[in-house]
């Protein structure tokens, strides 16, 4: 027989012979099996017999039943019933096959006794502390229960990942990660789901950070925007970052990572792609609700990240982001104010073959309106290109993390100052108190008759 769950209980010791039947280090060592994708057991030590017991086999009710385990597991793919068996070094007996909708939760819901059923039947209540899990099984429990309120049914593992995707922001990598099979039956009406979340639900960031990346062709700035991006997200699950190459912009496969790497960019290709306004609004440190027109349709960022690199100096991208052009049309649109463009880019990196800098705009980290003026790191050592061509896997990582290391110091100076805000009226500022008071009274007379040049009479 195959199947994908399990539940098991097995007594510690025979009852009658006390003979060692299974113990924790079995248990723990049967499930490090990398099949079993969620367990959950529990050491039942305090239940008693009760007067069916007593009945049915003899037990005295009331008298405190022997030690022992129950656990529940479920596998990636359906597993024979011996192998589980074998795991767990017990006869096949003790292991049930449950069915049905709901059926690993409802093994796990059992473990505690919390069902009024169980404690109708006057079991022992153990408290979650005592299950130990390899999943957070209480927020799923309180999450079916939600569903079960919601749609007045349980939902089958299809109808969980689609709620998951669709309400729940899971990613398609995190659906593929967790329930594989699942995932490929169902893949293209996940994609569907995620894109509708992204357009709809998901939150967008309260601070957008921008990074530019300047340097010449083959010194390392696809190497240096990777690395960045895993130093700001180092815990997150999967790829953290969507690189989009080339003018044609297309966001096919974009998952809502949480950093977009615009790779090879120079100023004009993004004035010809967006244009300059919506150019500034998907560099927007506090980005809006808006949908970016690209190949194929429109797409809404909700990434707090974004990375650009290119060859072009960052005072000639920057400023190119500001200056004059001309429309699709011929319409020549004037230059804006360069601070526009140099304040939404308060990290720049300049690489070079052997070493690098790391600049902070000084308007932006001081809160003034310096926004052409960098302080920084100088002459940081280092060379991305060698790094990707002579580290790989975790040597590359602790060395890619050392050099980003100012970078991640500008930015958390950056992201204290933009997000660092009072909300006790009892701390507002001396200075923000006379806001709203005149600097000077002055009294104007009017002469009887004569217009006072006020709009209202």
């Amino acid at each position: 027989m195959k199947s994908r769950i399990f539940n098991i209980m097995q007594y510690e010791k025979h009852p009658k012979s006390g003979e060692a039947l299974i113990d924790e280090d079995t248990i723990k060592i049967a499930l490090a099996h990398k099949t079993i994708k969620q367990w959950a057991y529990i050491c039942h030590d305090a239940d008693v017999y009760s007067a069916q017991d007593e009945a049915d086999f003899g037990y005295k009710q009331g008298e405190t039943k022997p030690r022992h385990w129950h656990i529940v597991c479920r596998c990636d793919r359906a597993v024979e019933l011996s192998v589980i068996a074998k795991w767990f070094k017990i006869p096949e007996n003790f292991i049930d096959v449950p069915k049905g909708r709901g059926a690993f939760l409802d093994c796990v819901q059992y473990l505690t006794h919390e069902d009024l059923k169980q404690q109708g039947m006057g079991k022992r209540l153990y408290k979650d502390e005592q299950v130990k899990a390899n999943f957070d099984f209480r927020k799923e429990l309180t999450e079916r229960a939600e569903m079960r309120l919601k749609y007045g049914k349980d939902l089958d593992e299809k109808e969980q990942m689609r709620h998951n995707v669709m309400y729940g922001g899971w990613s398609l990598a995190r659906c593929e990660k967790e329930h594989p099979l699942t995932y490929m039956e169902d893949v293209e009406r996940l994609k569907k789901l995620r894109l509708d979340y992204l357009q709809r639900r998901a939150a967008m960031p309260q601070l957008r950070m921008n990074y530019y990346i300047d340097g010449a062709g083959g010194i390392g700035k696809n190497v240096a925007s990777r690395a960045l991006a895993k130093s700001l997200f180092p815990d997150y699950e999967g790829q953290c970052f969507f690189e989009v190459g080339g003018d044609k912009v297309s966001f096919e496969g974009y998952d809502g990572e949480p950093v977009i790497i615009w790779n090879d960019r120079r100023a004009a290709g993004f004035i010809a792609a967006f244009g300059r306004e919506e150019t500034f609004d998907i560099f927007d440190s506090h980005p809006t609700n808006a949908r970016h027109h690209v190949k194929y349709g429109s797409v809404r960022l909700v990434n707090p990240v974004n990375i650009v690199n290119g060859v072009e100096d960052y005072q000639d991208f920057l400023n190119g982001l500001a200056g004059e052009y001309k429309t699709r049309d011929g319409q020549e649109m004037k230059a804006e104010d360069k601070s526009q463009s140099y304040r939404r880019f308060p990290i720049i990196l300049c690489l070079r073959e052997n070493d690098f800098d790391v600049l902070l705009n000084k308007g932006v980290a001081n809160g003034t309106r310096e926004f052409d003026q960098y302080i920084g790191y100088r002459n940081l050592a280092g060379s991305f290109s060698r790094v990707a061509k002579e580290l790989k896997g975790r040597a590359q990582n602790v060395v890619e993390v050392k050099m980003m290391r100012p970078a991640i110091e500008a930015t958390e100076r950056v992201r204290e100052r933009e997000t660092k805000k009072i909300e006790d009226p009892n701390l507002i500022p001396d200075e923000f108190k006379v806001y709203g008071e005149p600097k000077e009274i002055e009294a104007d007379i009017v002469k009887a008759g004569e217009d006072d040049g006020l709009p209202f009479k």
